[in-house]
């Protein structure tokens, strides 16, 4: 009992709340709008949107990792009271977001142009033209709740997700019922303005530097880089089912096992909170090498966590048959895959703590090495599965045993570290 009001006054509770009321409603609309749009789409349409997102996981490697250089210095310098240092990192980070990455979106747009005149899918077509405005204004709105979590103001962070994901969901059912497959991108683009319109007070009090000397963004490539290359290759992780089904099996397929990917973003829902909420209180424990606390604070955070991934769990199994018969009784194939993936998603809630802790402390070398030996795991396992009996069933088993590894692996290298 008494650990459980250890629990009650984590630190930082009062943000974890607020963003995570964001994050849920967000969520909540995302989910709308995916009943929504599965049942307007179809398996099929639903699929290529499946495949053409994959790029969202992608394109944010453009920016080389200014961003996460922002998010993990400026409470750096602010623990430690340099405030001119950190506004040098905002301004730089700005200015290297509207020049380099921007240009080489330009250039995948004539690229899409291209694209569009040649054969294949029309789905295909339309979506390279639509990443490629989305992907110059992902960049701008990165750098806006970037700004807004780097300082732990998630109050306007949370009203910024919040803004953004009804904006997207609403609009984005509207554009679906007048535009079919397309109303899917411009409901992102319309959201991704909107935010950016309403976070515009990131952007005051900032002198904007146009300095086009790649040099001169070194420092932050050097320290944000390898964090984004983490975040890359998690990316990678996660995104691998979706890769093998879209390799091996028809769009239909990866469309009914968008069941089991929105289990996986409901689950992950308050472990990503969590995770982004205590990152600058990481970093700021370890500026101070408050290492102690860290290990308290570790504790109570992953307990916290399982007890919530295990009622999760408990009332999703029960739940989500039903649910999927009566909201979207096409994709009742995706049942069985959502719920093996919802059961091995438990050790996954439970990784986040250390994965801040290795990039707080510059040690993205070891973790890439965890995320590359699981990603191959998961190939090997996932397509025997498959090879073997050809369901997707087979790839939410080989992608739950691969969590179960990565989070063996993360907690055994990070209790050694400590």
């Amino acid at each position: 009992m008494l650990y459980f009001k250890k629990i009650i006054k984590l630190p930082g509770l009062s943000n974890i709340l607020s963003f995570g009321s964001a994050t849920l409603i967000s969520s909540a609309l995302s989910f709308v709008l995916g009943v929504v749009s599965r049942n307007i789409l179809g398996p099929e349409q639903y699929g290529y949107w499946v495949s053409l997102s994959m790029a969202f996981t992608f394109i944010p490697l453009l920016q080389l990792g200014v961003l996460n250089a922002m998010n993990r210095e400026i409470p750096y310098y602010v623990a430690r009271n340099s405030i001119e240092e950190a506004n040098q990192i905002r301004q730089k980070t700005f200015s290297f977001l509207i020049t380099f990455p921007t240009f080489i979106m330009l250039l995948l747009l004539l690229f899409s142009i291209f694209v569009y005149n040649s054969g294949g899918a029309p789905e295909y077509k339309v979506g390279f033209i639509f990443i490629s405005f989305i992907g110059v204004l992902s960049f701008v709105s990165g750098y806006v709740e970037m700004y807004y979590k780097s300082i732990q103001d998630f109050k306007n962070a949370s009203k910024l997700i919040t803004v953004k994901g009804v904006a997207q969901s609403l609009l984005s059912i509207i554009f679906i019922l007048l535009f079919g497959f397309v109303g899917l991108f411009i409901g992102m683009i319309a959201a991704l303005i909107i935010e950016i319109l309403i976070g515009r007070n990131a952007f005051k009090k900032m002198g904007f530097i146009f300095d086009l000397r790649f040099k001169s963004y070194v420092p932050l490539i050097k320290t944000g880089f390898p964090i984004l290359m983490v975040g890359l290759i998690w990316s990678v992780l996660i995104a691998t089912d979706k890769i093998i089904l879209t390799i091996m099996m028809d769009s239909s397929a990866l469309g009914n096992y968008s069941v089991a990917l929105l289990v996986f973003s409901t689950m992950m829902l308050l472990p990503q909170v969590i995770s982004q909420v205590y990152y600058p209180k990481i970093v700021t424990m370890v500026s101070k090498e408050e290492y102690q606390q860290i290990k308290q604070s570790y504790k109570r955070v992953n307990f916290f966590l399982l007890v919530i991934s295990l009622i999760i769990v408990l009332v999703g199994l029960l739940l989500l048959p039903p649910t999927i018969r009566l909201l979207m009784p096409e994709y009742e194939n995706g049942i069985v895959s959502a719920q093996i993936l919802l059961v091995g998603l438990i050790p996954l809630t439970l990784v986040n703590y250390p994965a801040n802790y290795f990039n707080a402390t510059h040690n993205q070398k070891l973790y890439i090495k965890i995320l590359v030996v699981c990603i191959l795991v998961n190939i090997l396992v996932s397509i025997t599965l498959l090879l073997m009996y050809p369901d997707i069933s087979m790839v939410a088993i080989g992608t739950s045993i691969t969590f179960l590894l990565y989070f063996i692996l993360m907690n055994y290298f990070f209790g050694k570290l400590l």
